[in-house]
């Protein structure tokens, strides 16, 4: 975003915005300004301004010497920082005046933190926080400095514990499914091959106990040994924590749930099916039940907490955490994220397959789900969170919303979705048999939004075949009607004709109304692609086959109306957008 633009959003708000740090700056360069470049290169980048002062609403501060500024800062850049911080430095022109601008990008992720190097790495790591600079706190800072090698504290024995504390049923399962799926091992006997694997290892005495990993996965009650290494599992009256229900209750429900990760996984699931509203959608002679998150998502979100959550001495006090509110779905687990991946890779085919708890991962491919038909917890393939993001899209939810600090990990899924179980409810009551997966989803739009078209099912993943089949079955069977030329037909449902043809075209309208509908048509498609989960431009395109031009149009259009909102600077690389009306 340029200069004049940051600083008129500036005086609009009173106030400095998260991302972009003001200072005067006419006595010299400020002392903690190496503090907020450490922490815009910790976070996801930043601007910082010098020569604006902001108690005089944001406009240059008389005396300030640009020239003196940008060679102070050129030099704290190089010199006071680790690793040096490479980036132009800007002498512009503003209002009359002369400021300095710095455009600090994120540091890629396994070469941070940045740190005021004679503050040490501990104590002159920080991150953003609000409009201010925050110090990282030493697990944080240990957090970012683990990318950097392999953590092995899943390999760790456990002091104390003995292969007695081994649940024998799951051993037996995991050595049976071991030696099945690799020959090699079926003539080696169980403790030389539980060592392999590492659920065993000898301690500094000699003496073999059950790792951190051996004894999460197979233990009897891992929590005798760790006694906060559980997850827990509310359920929340109001949309904030510490929101009581009219009985003055802070939680519908608590748990704590323990045992070892596939009892965990499994009891987690069950916590949340008691919780959550239920929907049947008919299946020719089956029916598949329907939940607020489909219980698939909500079994990979804890899979994936569980298996990546820091395991290290600092954060066994800490426990996975499931918050159910009315309005969304929430994990949160210890540790920031391992290997080079960023936020904006997560679910995506750039996603890179990194695990911070090798030997755990490993032994979890050959653990299954209680009550499951031998299903594994998890196949190691980075395929967990993809999996995740299609599902949601066949279902018609949004994908998670990732908040990543240095510390936790937190994924928010929010309860919108066109296939709610009250929409469920409501298709199964027109009694229309053999519906695919793509009429339902034309099915809640038209009921949702109005209208359907063959552009809003192509935004959520459907083919371009099977959505004109899908919308020309339901109009067959009378219970949609289209509107609108070739080029922009919609579909609507017959109930709701009276109204619609009030505002909506029809086959014979002027064509100036037909580009109007067409337009407002282009913009729900782009909207349902967003929701789906395309939050770039790139993808924007791609998925809806429309030119840049027209999506730049369509977007700006979104935005002026309030509907969706730019998540970076105007003309950042990595800008995508989210929906601000849910």
């Amino acid at each position: 975003m340029d200069t004049a633009t940051l600083i008129a959003r500036m005086r609009r708000v009173d106030a400095e915005l998260a991302d972009v740090e003001v200072k005067a700056a006419v006595g010299g360069l400020p002392a903690t300004v190496p503090e907020t470049v450490s922490a815009f290169a910790n976070g996801s980048g930043g601007t910082l301004l010098l020569g604006i002062d902001e108690e005089k609403g944001f406009h240059p501060a008389p005396g300030f010497d640009a020239r003196a500024i940008r060679d102070a800062l050129a030099g704290a850049c190089a010199d006071k920082l680790e690793p040096p911080v490479r980036a132009p430095i800007e002498v512009e022109e503003f209002e009359g005046g002369t400021i300095v601008r710095l455009d600090v990008a994120e540091l890629d992720p396994v070469e941070k933190p940045s740190f005021v190097k004679t503050r040490g790495v501990y104590g002159g790591s920080f991150i953003r926080s609000g409009d201010g600079d925050r110090r990282l706190t030493h697990y944080e800072t240990t957090q970012l400095l683990s990318n950097k090698s392999q953590p092995t504290h899943d390999r760790e024995p456990v002091a104390e514990a003995t292969t007695q504390d081994l649940d024998t049923d799951l051993l037996a399962e995991y050595l049976a499914r071991v030696r099945k799926g690799s020959p090699a091992f079926r003539e080696i006997e169980d403790e030389t091959l539980l060592r392999r694997l590492g659920v065993l290892r000898r301690d500094v005495d000699g003496v073999l106990r059950p790792t951190v990993a051996g004894l999460l996965c197979l233990g009897e009650y891992p929590q005798e040994f760790f006694p906060q290494l559980f997850l827990s599992f509310v359920v929340l009256p109001g949309s904030t924590m510490g929101e009581t229900s009219p009985d003055g209750a802070r939680f519908l429900d608590n748990r704590t749930i323990t045992g070892p990760i596939p009892t965990m996984v499994a009891d987690g699931i069950a916590a949340a099916i008691q919780n959550m509203r239920k929907a049947a959608v008919i299946r020719g002679i089956g029916r598949e039940d329907r939940y607020d998150y489909p219980l698939d998502v909500i079994r990979e979100l804890l899979v994936n907490a569980l298996m990546h959550r820091d395991y290290s001495p600092e954060a066994r006090g800490a426990q996975v955490q499931i918050e159910l509110y009315p309005d969304r779905l929430v994990v949160k687990s210890p540790g920031g994220l391992y290997g080079p991946i960023t936020p904006e890779q997560l679910g995506t085919d750039d996603q890179v397959n990194t695990s911070r708890n090798q030997t755990l991962a490993a032994l979890l491919v050959d653990i299954t789900l209680p009550g499951s038909r031998g299903e594994s917890l998890c196949e190691n393939r980075g395929s967990g969170l993809p999996s995740v993001m299609a599902e949601l899209r066949r279902v018609g939810m949004s994908p998670p919303e990732f908040d990543i600090g240095p510390g936790q990990v937190t994924v928010k899924l929010p309860q919108h979705a066109l296939l709610a179980p009250e929409t469920i409810e409501w298709i199964g009551s027109l009694g229309l048999a053999g519906l695919t997966d793509e009429q339902h989803l034309a099915l809640a739009m038209m009921r949702n939004t109005g209208r359907v078209t063959n552009a809003m099912l192509q935004a959520w993943g459907v083919d371009v075949l099977a959505a004109g089949r899908a919308v020309h079955d339901l109009v067959s069977r009378g219970i949609a009607v289209r509107s609108g030329g070739r080029r922009y037909a919609s579909y609507h449902l017959v109930e709701d004709l009276p109204t619609l043809f009030d505002s909506l075209t029809t086959a014979g309208a002027s064509d100036g109304r037909a580009t109007a509908v067409g337009i407002e048509a282009e913009l729900d498609a782009v909207v349902q692609a967003i929701r789906a989960g395309d939050v770039t431009p790139a993808a924007l395109r791609e998925r809806l086959g429309i030119s840049q031009r027209t999506l730049a149009r369509r977007l700006a259009e979104l935005t002026r109306r309030g509907v969706i909102a730019p998540t970076r600077p105007e003309r950042s690389s990595r800008q995508t957008y989210r929906i601000e009306q849910r």
